[in-house]
């Protein structure tokens, strides 16, 4: 047996099959049974029908209701998940740019300081060379200078293993991005090393050798 609409549509409530329709009539007929009711006027049936057709409209209504309400609120969290991975990626990539220009003001830091200190001790071991000066000093801070030199060189380097870290995250080549922004990182600290080293060779080279 299948009810149908006036539209013509198979009645569906919420998922309802029409099995579940018969057994709400069988129910209502056990319950007239229990009454003492053995036959159904035709008016009392249509009347029945009539009823029948009005409460499964009124669940109809409120099914669809409940779906639309559902819909509304999946379609509202779906906008906030959405709204919420939007944020987070604007953010990842902002400091992501942060993170890229923070690196390549400290690689620049690194040639600028090294370079600066390259040149300054070579001035100043051409005014020790014509002064005359002891040729330890001049030897100790020419050690200097080739930390200082190197310390350049090896900044360098990082900058052009940043160009590829950067082009192998651009091709999706993780392993390949996640290595060089390892190697990068490496030659930065390194370049500040060198710095370092050759600012204790000039130190020392100052002190012990032209102290008098």
């Amino acid at each position: 047996m299948t009810w149908w609409c006036e539209s013509s549509e198979l009645i569906y409530i919420g998922g309802m099959k029409a099995k579940y329709i018969l057994d709400w009539i069988r129910s209502d007929i056990s319950d007239a049974k229990q009454q003492g009711q053995d036959s159904i006027a035709v008016s009392a049936l249509e009347k029945y029908l009539d009823h029948l057709e009005n409460e499964l409209t009124d669940v109809e209504s409120l099914g669809r209701a409940e779906q639309e309400s559902e819909l509304a609120k999946y379609r509202a969290e779906n906008e906030r998940n959405l709204a919420h991975y939007n944020a987070r990626q604007v953010l990842s990539v902002e400091m992501f740019r942060s993170v890229i220009a923070l690196g390549q003001s400290a690689l620049k830091s690194a040639m600028v300081i090294n370079g600066a200190a390259a040149a300054a001790l070579m001035a100043f071991i051409g005014n020790l060379v014509v002064k005359q000066a002891d040729v330890s000093a001049v030897q100790s801070l020419s050690g200097s200078i080739a930390y200082f030199s190197a310390g350049v060189l090896v900044a360098a380097f990082a900058m052009a293993t940043t160009y590829f870290s950067q082009f192998s995250y651009s091709q999706d080549w993780f392993r390949w991005g996640i290595f060089f922004h390892v190697v990068t990182v490496v030659l930065g600290v390194g370049a500040f090393v060198f710095f370092a080293f050759g600012s204790w060779q000039s130190y020392f080279a100052l002190t012990t050798h032209l102290a008098d």
